[in-house]
C-alpha cells in the first residue's frame, strides 16, 4: 500500500525504514514540507527536511502541478553546491545541501537550515532588522543572483540539466502570468494591454533560454540567520536561498523584478526605509555586476504588483487598488519604452 506523504504519519513510515525520528510540519506552498528530527547524526545534521511533490499544490488541491518539479530542485542544488565560482565556501549566501531524491515517491531529502525566519517575515515582525542589515542582505543577494545569471549563460551542464524544466515554466505561467488580467479585474481595472502583456510574458517564460534563473526569487524564499550576542547586538550570520524547483533557463529580469517588486511593497505597505533600502541597494549592486534590460524589469515590477499585492497584504481595498494602478502604469510605460520615464522609475538603478 503506497504511503501518503501529504501527512506526518506517512512521512514517518517512509523514513523509519532507515532512521528513527520525529516528524513535524515545516509548511510549504507548492510542496508538502516536513522537518524530521533524527535519532543519530546524518551528514553532521540532527534533523533533515523532507519535501514531497503531490500532483497538486499543498495549499489548493484543485491546482494541478507536475510531480517532477523536485527533480529539478535536486539537480539545481547539486549543480550550485558543486560550483565554487557561484557559491564559495565562505560566502554569506548559501543554498541547502541535498541528500537524496526519490523519483518513485516524488520526495526530496535535504539539509535543514534551522527554524529561522524568512526575509519576508523579518521585514514585517518585531524586532525589525536595522537598515544597515537590510542593505547588507540586499547587496549579498544581488551579488549572488548576478553571479548565477553571469555563470549560467555559458555553462553547458546547467543548460542541459535545467533548460527543459517544463513544470517550472508552466507553474509560473499558470500561477502568475495567467492571473494578471483576473487580478486587475478584481480591483476594477479593465485594460486591454494587460492581456497582451500576459501573453508576452507567458510566451517568454515558456521559451526563453537566455540564462539560468532561480525562478521564484523573492523575500519568502530567503531565510535569514541572525545571531544575537549577549549584549543584544544582532549580527547577520547566514543567508539561505530556498525552494529551487522553478530553477530553469529564462530572462534574468524575472528574478530581478520579483525581488525588487516585493521590496517596493514592503516600503509602501509596511516599513518604508527598510523596503526602499532593500530595493535600491539590490538594483544598484546588481547593475554593477550584470546586465539586464531595465524596461523588462519595469514591466515585471508592474506585473508583480498587480499579481501579488492582494495576496501578500492585509490592506484595505483602496490601497490595493492604488498598487494595481501603479502596476498598470509601469506596464504601459515599460511597454512604450519611454527613455525619460525609465530614468526616473523604480528601475532607474539599472539604466546605463
Amino acid at each position: 500500500m503506497p504511503m501518503d506523504l501529504t501527512t506526518g504519519d506517512g512521512v514517518r513510515m517512509y523514513l523509519t525504514a532507515y532512521l528513527a525520528l520525529d516528524v513535524r510540519s515545516g509548511g510549504g506552498y507548492c510542496n508538502f514540507s516536513w522537518r524530521a528530527k533524527l535519532e543519530s547524526l546524518y551528514e553532521g545534521q540532527v534533523s533533515i527536511v523532507v519535501k514531497y511533490a503531490a500532483p497538486f499544490t499543498s495549499w489548493d488541491r484543485n491546482i494541478e502541478l507536475g510531480v517532477e518539479r523536485l527533480a529539478f530542485e535536486y539537480k539545481a542544488l547539486k549543480i550550485l553546491n558543486s560550483e565554487p565560482s557561484v557559491i564559495a565556501k565562505n560566502s554569506l549566501v548559501a543554498v541547502p545541501a541535498v541528500y537524496h531524491y526519490d523519483p518513485t515517491a516524488n520526495a526530496l531529502i535535504m539539509q535543514d537550515v534551522g527554524s529561522i525566519p524568512t526575509l519576508h517575515a523579518l521585514l514585517r515582525d518585531k524586532p525589525l532588522p536595522p537598515v544597515p542589515m537590510a542593505e547588507k542582505i540586499s547587496n549579498e543577494l544581488a551579488a549572488f543572483i548576478a553571479g548565477i545569471h553571469n555563470w549560467g549563460r555559458n555553462n553547458q551542464e546547467a543548460r542541459a540539466s535545467l533548460s527543459h524544466n517544463l513544470v517550472g515554466r508552466t507553474a509560473i505561467r499558470k500561477l502568475c502570468y495567467e492571473t494578471l488580467v483576473p487580478k486587475a479585474e478584481k480591483s476594477g481595472v479593465d485594460d486591454p494591454l494587460l492581456q497582451q502583456v500576459a501573453a508576452a510574458l507567458s510566451e517568454e517564460v515558456m521559451n526563453s533560454e537566455e540564462t539560468l534563473v532561480m525562478g521564484d526569487f523573492w523575500t519568502a524564499n530567503v531565510m535569514i540567520d541572525v545571531q544575537v550576542t549577549g549584549a543584544g547586538v544582532r549580527n547577520l550570520r547566514k543567508i539561505w536561498v530556498i525552494d529551487w524547483e522553478g530553477c530553469r533557463y529564462g530572462s534574468p529580469a524575472a528574478d530581478i523584478a520579483s525581488f525588487a517588486g516585493d521590496s517596493y511593497l514592503v516600503a509602501r505597505l509596511h516599513h518604508h526605509d527598510l523596503g526602499e533600502t532593500l530595493r535600491h541597494s539590490f538594483l544598484e549592486t546588481y547593475a554593477g555586476l550584470a546586465k539586464v534590460d531595465p524596461f523588462r524589469v519595469a514591466l515585471g515590477l508592474g506585473a508583480h504588483w498587480i499579481m501579488w499585492t492582494d495576496d501578500l497584504s492585509e490592506q484595505e481595498e483602496g490601497e490595493i487598488r492604488e498598487c494595481v494602478d501603479k502596476g498598470v502604469e509601469y506596464i504601459h510605460r515599460a511597454w512604450e519604452q519611454s527613455a525619460k520615464w525609465i530614468s526616473l522609475s523604480l528601475a532607474k538603478e539599472l539604466v546605463t
